[in-house]
């Protein structure tokens, strides 16, 4: 196989966007096929395409865009799931959306879910040592549903008194709503910002939490929750979500946005060792199938 790397930052939307539409297009035309991954074919192509498509946000909701996304993915999106040869999805729900909502046949639809790499170790133990802490790794968008963890935590705390939520991730238009809830809460003060971290310290984050707390109320699949389970932390998850399918229902709270609901469920996983031993164990035999080995023999199939 041969490789050729394209001069441009892939961390960088617009460039990549601009990139698969220049630089990329004449390349295409000597290719056998072309696979884009961001949900976007560029207008000129030249081999058959496929395209993944993670999830339909902005047709969902298209009020969590800026004006200039919200017009762009708009039409984008659309046009590149109807041209493309093959749709690849990130979950089966996904690609139920595909089908229903744009008549694609089903034979043009796979899903290949997302891998986690292993962790490098699992403790033996399934309480990390010092003060229980729950962990909620997002950006703070108005799906994220961030205000509602941070309510749920001031409950949870009025009886825990050493309990501390940390909230990863970088400011999204959420981001004003989320600080007010924390600063006039209170238990502000065990609440921490940390903001996007490195890989590495995700890593260390994640091993030290008690909990991954995944109150989201809209996703394509869900890689956080998987990483949890793989690392043998329990979560608990929004019902409603492809995210909810990853966990036993064990593990799945209800739709709505009831804080009290999400402190009880959240104090059942900090104080009930059984029912938490076994929320891990469920984790770490779900996470078993969704490797990226298997989601490369999946996409080559």
């Amino acid at each position: 196989m041969d490789l050729e790397v394209c001069p441009v930052d892939n961390q960088n939307r617009g460039h990549r966007v601009v990139a698969e539409s220049t630089w990329l297009a004449p390349r295409t035309r000597r290719l056998d096929a072309v696979h884009h991954v961001g949900g976007r074919i560029p207008v000129w192509t030249g081999a058959p395409v496929a395209v993944t498509v993670h999830d339909l946000q902005p047709l969902d909701h298209p009020e969590h865009f800026s004006v200039a996304k919200r017009a762009y993915l708009t039409r984008a999106l659309p046009r590149s799931i109807r041209r493309a040869d093959v749709v690849v999805t990130v979950s089966d729900s996904v690609a139920r959306q595909v089908v229903d909502r744009f008549g694609v046949p089903g034979g043009r639809v796979v899903v290949v879910s997302p891998g986690v790499a292993p962790p490098a170790a699992i403790s033996g133990s399934t309480r990390p040592p010092g003060s229980p802490t729950i962990l909620y790794p997002a950006v703070t968008h108005p799906h994220k549903r961030h205000v509602l963890l941070v309510e749920a935590f001031h409950l949870l705390a009025d009886r825990h008194p050493t309990v501390r939520l940390v909230l990863t991730g970088g400011a999204g238009r959420a981001e004003a709503d989320v600080r007010q809830a924390i600063e006039l809460g209170p238990h502000a003060d065990r609440i921490e910002r940390a903001g996007r971290i490195p890989t590495e310290a995700m890593v260390e984050r994640l091993a030290s939490s008690s909990v991954v707390a995944f109150p989201s109320a809209y996703e394509g699949f869900g890689i956080p929750v998987v990483e949890a389970m793989a690392a043998g932390v329990p979560v608990l998850v929004a019902a409603g979500t492809p995210a909810a399918e990853l966990v036993g229902s064990a593990s799945v709270m209800s739709a709505g946005a009831d804080p009290s609901r999400w402190a009880d469920g959240l104090e059942r996983l900090l104080d009930d060792d059984d029912h938490r031993l076994e929320r891990v164990e469920e984790g770490l035999v779900g996470a078993m199938d969704y490797t990226w080995e298997a989601s490369a023999a999946a996409l080559e199939q």
